[in-house]
Parts: C-alpha cells; sequence; structure tokens
C-alpha cells in the first residue's frame, strides 16, 4: 500500500500545483484588465478598451488549458486509487502535449 500512497499523493501534489496556477492566472487577468480600464478611463482614449479585450482571450485560453490537464490529473488520480498494489508503476499519463 505504500506505492499506492506515496503515488496518489504525487498525483494530489500536481492537482493542487494546477489549481494554485489557476487561482494566480486568474489574479492577474484581473489586475490587468482593471489596470487598462482605468488607464482608458483617466486618458479618455478608447482603444485601451479594446486592448483590455486581448488579454482577456489570453488568459481565456490559458485557463481552460490549466483547467484540462488539470481533469486529466484528476482522471488518473481515480485510475491509480482503483489499481492494485503490484500495478502501480509511477508512469506519466499518456497525455497530448
Amino acid at each position: 500500500m505504500e506505492n499506492k500512497r506515496q503515488h496518489l499523493e504525487m498525483i494530489q501534489g500536481v492537482i493542487d500545483r494546477m489549481a494554485g496556477n489557476l487561482f494566480f492566472l486568474k489574479g492577474w487577468a484581473i489586475t490587468l484588465i482593471a489596470a487598462l480600464f482605468a488607464l482608458s478611463a483617466q486618458n479618455t482614449n478608447q482603444k485601451y478598451i479594446y486592448i483590455a479585450f486581448f488579454p482577456v482571450v489570453i488568459f481565456w485560453i490559458l485557463d481552460g488549458y490549466f483547467l484540462s490537464r488539470e481533469r486529466q490529473f484528476r482522471d488518473l488520480y481515480d485510475d491509480v486509487r482503483v489499481l492494485d498494489e503490484g500495478e502501480i508503476d509511477f508512469s506519466p499519463p499518456d497525455v497530448p502535449n
């Protein structure tokens, strides 16, 4: 049972880092977009509003990427959870890059 427990802890650590990355990414997105909107209101320059939409799309794509990777590791966790002790091999999941 020791190998199984260690493997599950390793996978849980990756899932926790993915969740932390999502939180960090959303914080940066809010900060950057709020700053761009503040610049557009201060200078009454309307192009800053349009520039603010570009980071929204980029952060949306990154959020989707991290969320999909986190779900893949959650699926791996569920797969390892039901394996027998002899089948634990600590190999990385077959995830397309």
